[in-house]
């Protein structure tokens, strides 16, 4: 006998009329016919469908001493809520996690609060030796942000010795703030181009512009280890309409483009040449976004706001949920034989984007007032069930280390 078993309409690489089976918190099997019996059976509505669970790779889930903005808890909480059951936590926290001992105090911390399976970026160490001890500690990669881009060449060294992975923020530092801003990213992509081997694995962070994206396009023909990640703000909204409808509150890092800039992301997108949907997590209280914090929540809306804007289940699930848990080395992100049972049951009904709503304690976003066509109704994370009508349960947060949840 199966542990759970679930009828209806499931996302696989199509949508299809079907049985998937669970067990262990594994998928055991899926059928387009009834194959056995389970301990617990659930039957979809017709305006439900199954779909795998996302993977987000960039989010700052704060706490510390920046608890105000965010907790782990309310982060993860928030990220269930949107279907996501694994986060990659970004170091720019407050200590930072550029040491051994800040990584795995996070670690411990992420264990004991996170209601998401979880993956770390670190900061670059001051001494190149301690690198590997970052990744033993429980870092699976550094992020190097744009005042740290002059160590790009030492810090790709010591992450491709010590088989860690490398993101970085491309935007050149002397250009940000500047009447040439929005060059800002060009000129860094093509820099950090310059210095790379074809086979040097870094993925970039949150471009946003298609000047950089072009640029990017270009050299994944000869650098097979480049990986490039795109932000829904980035694709699905622009300075124009964020002004408009949320006035100095829209700053965020990298800033928003043009409404032009944003339909040629859009077509890049189609195109290919994004690897991995992110939010780029950035929680913030209201009284610092008036006072020029950069950034916005985005876990619990990304999944229903992607699959709104395009409609497209096989574009959600290769950007959101199946390469970025291949990135991670995880298998998740696909309802397939084999793979961890992280899936969510989506609704087709619509509803308006209300940050008040929100689990994250962070409440602005240009997206407030938005129809949403999509909803996350249920969320199972390996077979069991973690969020459903507004509620949640805790099961045991696993740390993604070389690959492998533990």
């Amino acid at each position: 006998m199966f542990d759970l078993s679930i009828h209806g309409r499931v996302y696989t690489d199509r949508l299809l009329e079907g049985w998937v089976y669970v067990t262990g918190g594994k998928i055991a099997k899926v059928s387009r016919e009834r194959s056995g019996k389970a301990a617990a059976e659930i039957t979809l509505s017709d305006s439900q469908f199954l779909f795998p669970a996302a993977t987000d790779l960039h989010v700052h889930l704060r706490d510390w001493s920046q608890r105000r903005k965010e907790t782990v808890e309310t982060g993860t909480k928030s990220a269930l809520a949107g279907g996501v059951t694994t986060v990659a936590d970004m170091p720019n926290t407050e200590p930072r996690m550029n040491t051994v001992e800040a990584v795995e105090k996070r670690a411990d911390l992420m264990r004991a609060k996170s209601f998401a399976d979880f993956a770390l970026h670190a900061g670059p160490p001051d001494s190149p030796g301690s690198f590997a001890a970052l990744k033993k500690a429980g870092a699976f990669a550094v992020k190097l942000y744009p005042p740290e881009l002059g160590r790009f060449t030492e810090v790709l060294k010591e992450t491709t010795r010590s088989r860690m992975k490398l993101a970085v923020h491309a935007e050149e530092f002397a250009l940000v703030g500047t009447e040439r801003a929005h060059l800002a990213e060009g000129v860094a992509v093509r820099r950090i181009l310059g210095g790379l081997a074809s086979t040097s694995e870094v993925r970039f962070a949150h471009v946003s512009t298609s000047d950089g994206a072009s640029e990017l396009e270009r050299a994944k023909r000869s650098h097979s280890g480049l990986t490039v990640e795109v932000a829904p703000h980035h694709l699905f909204m622009s300075d124009e309409v964020a002004e408009e409808r949320i006035g100095v509150t829209s700053r965020v890092n990298p800033s928003l483009r043009s409404k032009a800039n944003a339909a040629k992301m859009r077509r890049m997108m189609r195109l290919g040449v994004f690897d991995f949907y992110v939010t780029d997590h950035a929680p913030h209280t209201v009284e610092e976004k008036f006072q020029g914090a950069p950034g916005f929540p985005g876990l619990e809306l990304a999944l229903p706001l992607f699959l709104t804007k395009t409609n497209d289940p096989a574009l959600v699930s290769r950007m959101y949920c199946e390469a970025p848990a291949a990135y991670l080395g995880l298998r998740k992100g696909k309802i397939s034989q084999g793979f961890w049972a992280d899936m969510v049951v989506i609704g087709r009904r619509s509803w308006k984007v209300d940050p008040e709503r929100f689990v994250s304690k962070g409440r602005v976003t240009p997206f407030a007032g938005e129809t949403m066509r999509y909803s996350v109704e249920h969320v199972f994370k390996a077979g069991r069930t973690v969020f459903s009508g507004g509620r949640f349960t805790k099961t045991i947060s696993r740390l993604a280390v070389d690959g492998h949840l533990h």
